[in-house]
């Protein structure tokens, strides 16, 4: 398989990690072995030390590889894992609003990071609109989002998201129909209980991960992190 270096394509970083994703998954690279070094991908696929590092980035990432000091790059053992997938019918996905006290924080054009440079089809090096939230209760954040909205929506730092982002992606024409999540849980880190404000030794946390398309163009991306006490996941499929 070969690159594609026509304009319009995917980043040639993306590219490469769909190839060697699917080396690494079909076993051609096998557990435990290593992968070719940088120097080989480098002149196997024709592009920059900075392209192949990129994609072994998203590798180390998608805990498909790890650098090994010595060793080099190693094919990591595949965890087994349980997935659900809900599929329903709907007109578009809603974000409610209810009376808890939901915050913009910052509104920011950054670097992406990698995951969500993927996600868009886009260069790490292409900065996207940033949105910052927290939900408060009793003036304490028990919330916090992260969103990377794709260059292409028609909104910037200066659009007004106080109200439902969902509605605001709609109104500039991007209406999102449908979203992948992924649920994880965790104990708090050292900066997740400062920001928290959490005094407790041991709390667990909540982090969502969350892919929003419209018709199937991807739109945005987000990182949640919940205070897991009285955190209550609803699914509604219709």
């Amino acid at each position: 398989m070969k690159l594609s270096f026509q304009s319009g394509q995917k980043p040639l970083w993306s590219q490469l990690y769909d190839i060697l994703e699917s080396r690494i998954l079909n076993g051609e690279y096998k557990e435990g072995e290593v992968l070719p070094s940088e120097m080989s991908l480098m002149e196997e696929f024709g592009v920059s030390r900075v392209t192949v590092r990129q994609a072994m980035d998203k590798l180390i990432n998608a805990k498909l590889i790890s650098r090994k000091r010595g060793k080099g790059t190693i094919v990591l053992k595949r965890e087994n894992t349980v997935a659900t997938s809900f599929q329903s019918s709907f007109n578009g996905v809603k974000e409610t609003n209810n009376n808890n006290d939901r915050r913009v924080i910052g509104v920011e054009y950054t670097t992406p990071p990698i995951d969500v440079a993927y996600y868009f089809g886009i260069s790490v090096n292409v900065p996207v609109l940033k949105l910052t939230r927290q939900t408060y209760v009793d003036e304490k954040p028990v919330t916090h989002y992260e969103t990377y909205i794709n260059p292409i929506v028609p909104v910037d730092e200066n659009t007004d998201f106080s109200g439902s982002m969902y509605a605001k992606l709609e109104q500039a024409g991007y209406p999102i129909t449908h979203v992948k999540e992924k649920i994880t849980a965790t104990l708090m880190s050292t900066k997740q209980k400062e920001l928290f404000q959490i005094a407790k030794k041991n709390e667990a946390i909540m982090n969502r991960t969350r892919m929003g398309s419209s018709n199937d163009l991807p739109i945005e991306y987000t990182y949640s992190q919940y205070v897991a006490n009285g955190y209550e996941l609803v699914i509604d499929l219709k």
